[in-house]
């Protein structure tokens, strides 16, 4: 089994605007130590997954295929500073369709389970949001509250005891 460590993109990774969608390459900004942080995991020995909410897909602002090539840049970003990611799993629906993958639902952690055998108790999600605890519990992952430049630095401190 292996360990993970499952990142949540918006507010995690990148800068979010609240109110707004990143919906182009041009909208994302990584946060400060973002891309360095994930590298550092990732020569920990984690397989690192990030699981996203991307409701404007169903709102019709942003395609499959954009949303595509902004994950392939940040994919890209990512390995350029040493890091690299298992997958990216996202949500293209809205809060009102009630479907089983958007966070706090538990869809997406499952399908990671099914396409990797991950050992769960030992792994950890890093959310921006407390309501990121709840799907955290219901995995049985280890959960860190991260926001913000260097937050994502300081979640990778404590998953490492450092």
């Amino acid at each position: 089994m292996d360990k993970a460590v499952f990142l949540d993109r918006d507010g995690v990774i990148n800068r979010l605007n609240r109110g707004s969608y990143v919906t182009s390459w041009s909208m994302f900004e990584f946060l400060r130590g973002a891309k360095e942080a994930i590298a550092r995991l990732s020569d920990s020995g984690f397989l690192i997954f990030i699981i996203t909410n991307q409701s404007a897909i169903n709102r019709g602002l942003l395609t499959e295929a954009g949303l595509e090539v902004i994950h392939n840049n940040m994919l890209f970003e990512i390995e350029e500073a040493g890091g690299a990611v298992e997958g990216v799993y996202h949500c293209p629906h809205r809060p009102d369709e009630g479907c089983k993958c958007r966070k706090p639902e538990t869809g997406l952690f499952n399908q990671v389970g099914e396409d990797y055998d991950i050992d769960y108790p030992n792994s950890w999600f890093v959310g921006d949001f407390e309501s990121d605890r709840e799907v955290a519990d219901r995995m049985g992952l280890k959960f860190i509250l991260a926001s913000g430049g260097g937050g994502l630095e300081k979640a990778v401190k404590e998953i490492l005891n450092e």
